[in-house]
Parts: structure tokens; sequence; C-alpha cells
């Protein structure tokens, strides 16, 4: 019959595990031989057919043996103070700038005092979650392309709140014009000497009648766009570009560079977290935040 009886120790952890080990030999009805303790793990040899047998009972402690997992946060603020929390000099942290991603690696490799270096699991860590805003990703999706001019429109439309040079309403009207104009045919674009595009159209109002007309574009504008949530717009300079093809008209944009604005947001971020965590705590402990990838965790040997 199995024994019911509950399962308390006054002797620690230890004493409860061999308690644990022994119900369970008996439950199965298995003859072992001598059995070895290290922390939660027994090993012992089963005289059935002579194989070794480990066992981990870490999840029957009131806590784990050690710290381990992964954090995931949202905020460069919340990230410091996480990290300010729990680190120790075996801390790293690490800014992967083209994952958008800042890790902090708590049992990680330890400095080297008198020619000793003891090695970290490097698996209890906290993640910085950058998230990519909306409104830049959809000017970055559209970057360099070609609509047809109602789809040119309707983007101007939906993102009127981004441009700061044209103001918005200004971009409204231009959207107003062309779907206005949506089975117009364009004939030329000339460069205005205020900085506007000059499009020409020709459209037939009645079978005998075509109406001519010009359609003003600003031919540069400025918008507002942050690469991560949470961080201040930044302005960026685009140029309208333009393609006409047997009188169908479609227009794109060009940003400049947003790859140095997004370079330049994330290096803003690395520094206010550097700024938090290499200033010296209490307990005299300063963490430098490294440039690259975080090392990947320690696979335990078999």
């Amino acid at each position: 019959m199995t024994d019911l009886t509950p399962i308390t120790s006054s002797a620690g952890d230890g004493a409860l595990i061999e308690d644990l080990t022994r119900r369970a030999v008996a439950a199965n009805k298995i003859e072992a031989g001598p059995m070895m303790l290290g922390g939660s793990t027994i090993t012992r040899v089963v005289r059935e057919d002579e194989r070794i047998e480990v066992i981990n009972l870490e999840r029957l402690l009131i806590s784990p043996e050690r710290h381990r997992g992964t954090a995931t946060l949202y905020d460069p603020v919340d990230f410091s103070d996480y990290v300010a929390r729990l680190r120790d000099t075996s801390t790293t942290v690490w800014a992967d700038e083209k994952r958008g991603r800042v890790t902090a690696v708590f049992n990680d490799h330890h400095q080297n005092y008198g020619g000793v270096s003891p090695a970290g699991w490097r698996d209890h860590t906290a993640v910085l979650e950058l998230q990519p805003d909306p409104e830049w990703l959809a000017f970055l999706a559209l970057d360099g392309k070609y609509l047809s001019q109602v789809d040119f429109a309707e983007f101007l439309t939906d993102h009127d709140t981004s441009f700061v040079r044209p103001d918005g309403a200004t971009m409204l009207e231009v959207a107003s014009s062309f779907r206005a104009r949506r089975k117009a045919e364009f004939s030329s674009a000339v460069n205005l000497d205020n900085g506007d595009l000059q499009l020409t159209y020709n459209e037939e109002t009645t079978p005998q009648t075509i109406r001519s007309g010009q359609i003003e574009v600003p031919r540069e504008f400025v918008v507002q766009l942050t690469p991560y949530l949470g961080y201040p717009l930044v302005e960026l300079p685009a140029r309208l570009r333009w393609n006409l093809d047997g009188g169908t008209l479609r227009m794109g944009f060009k940003l400049r560079r947003p790859d140095l604005v997004k370079q330049k947001a994330f290096a803003d971020i690395r520094s206010t977290i550097a700024g938090r965590l290499t200033s010296t705590d209490d307990a005299g402990i300063t963490t430098p935040v490294l440039l690259g990838p975080a090392p990947n965790a320690v696979t335990p040997q078999q």
C-alpha cells in the first residue's frame, strides 16, 4: 500500500528530498542501490537493470535553487530600474541595434580576480523590446514606391497628421484634387520656382467636352515620425516622386535617410540606459551598456 503520510521535514530540503525518493522507490517496488544527494538532484543506481538514474526534485522546493528565466519590458526607464534592482558584478548589458533590443544578462561570466574567472549560465536575463511606431512602419512600407493617384491620395488622407511642412490641411487639399481627377489624363509635370510640382491634365467631362487644368503638389515635404513608441517625434524630410506613362500618373515619395534617424533614436535610448546604470550604486556596482547582441545561454554538457 502506498504511504499517504503528509510530507514534512524538520531537517531541511535535503531530508525532504531523501524522504520523497524513498517513497517513490517503495511505491514502484524498485530495488535501488546507494543514493547520492547533490542539492535537489539525486543520483542512484537502479539494480533492476543496473542503469544510472538522475532525479531532479527542484520543482518540489519552496523556491528555485538559482535565478533564471527572462523578463520582457517595453520602456527604457522600467528596464533600467529592473536591471538596477537585480544586478551584481557578473551582470552585463548588451544593446543590439539591428534587432532593436537591449538585453541584461545577470549571470554572465564573472570578472577575473586573481586568475579565477567563474563561468555563468547566462540564462537569467531581462530584455527591453522596443516597440516600432505604426506611423513609422506605414511610411517605410511605401518609401521609394509608386502608387496610383487614388492610392496616393488615400495615403495622404490617412496620415495627414504626420505632415508639418506643408501642414496636414494642405496635403488634404492635394488628396482631394487627386480624387476629383481620378479619370483625368495627365500630360506633363513641371517644376515651379516656388518648389512645387505642376501637373497638367485633360479630363473629358462630356463626350464633346475636354477640360484642361493643373494641380500643384509640394515637391518636398517634412513629416514628424519616430521609430519607436514612446520616443520623441523627429522631423524627417522627404522628396516627391512621380511617373507619367501614357497619361497615367503614378506618385510616391522618398524619405531622406530614415536609417540614420533610427540609428540615432537607438543611440539615445542606449545612452539613457547607460546613464542610469553606469553611475555607481550603494553597492559600488557599475554596469556599462555594450553595443552588440547578447551572448547565448550556456548549454550543459551531457
